[in-house]
């Protein structure tokens, strides 16, 4: 895929400063528990910029959101760029390290396959991975329960998203030098993203 690469026109010093912050990409296939760990990170002062990919993309697109998935491949990418470019610029005004709920790989409605969302921006920018994983059974049944979005049911699926999921984070982080963090869903979940924003530097 191509895209048209963002200009930036950031001064040295800025540039500096935006090297020595962090980027994470907090990633899970549909229905691990993301939001559930979020909501708990969140009652942390922590001196991080919280944001969501989707989030921005819904102030992107409006009520056109809603179709996102149906996009030609083209079009998807070209928001996937802007979306980057709002990053960088979040983190250049205010100074501090990024967490993004995000998503490394997607199941594609349209075609059924599993696409990897990352552009060729997001393998330079992001300077760790989280992973949140989990077994096939459990999300089954939170996207059973949450009705409220359109997720596939279909255990042998999920387990393919799930695995893919997991060999392309050890991929891109191995090829891109990306910190790779894996957490397992479960009550203590959100106690371990906590001690790997404390602990881990760039």
């Amino acid at each position: 895929m191509t895209g048209t690469k963002p200009v930036f026109s950031f001064s040295d010093s800025s540039l500096d400063n935006l090297n020595s912050l962090r980027r994470i990409c907090f990633t899970g296939v549909r229905g691990v528990g993301k939001s559930r760990v979020l909501k708990e990170i969140n009652k942390e002062k922590l001196n991080f910029i919280f944001t969501s990919g989707s989030d921005i993309l819904q102030d992107m697109m409006g009520e056109a959101y809603s179709q996102f998935e149906f996009l030609p491949e083209y079009k998807k990418y070209a928001y996937r760029l802007k979306i980057r470019d709002s990053l960088h610029k979040m983190q250049e005004v205010n100074g501090k390290d990024l967490l993004v709920d995000s998503h490394l790989t997607v199941y594609n409605l349209k075609s059924g396959e599993i696409d990897v969302i990352f552009t060729h921006e997001d393998y330079g920018f992001y300077t760790d991975i989280i992973l949140l994983d989990s077994y096939p059974e459990r999300i089954l049944d939170h996207r059973q329960r949450d009705t409220n979005k359109k997720r596939i049911i279909d255990l042998d699926v999920i387990r393919k998203e799930l695995d893919f999921e997991r060999r392309k984070a050890s991929e891109i982080s191995e090829e891109y030098g990306i910190l790779l963090h894996v957490i397992q869903m479960g009550e203590d979940a959100a106690e371990k993203m906590l001690d790997i924003l404390h602990r881990c530097k760039v």
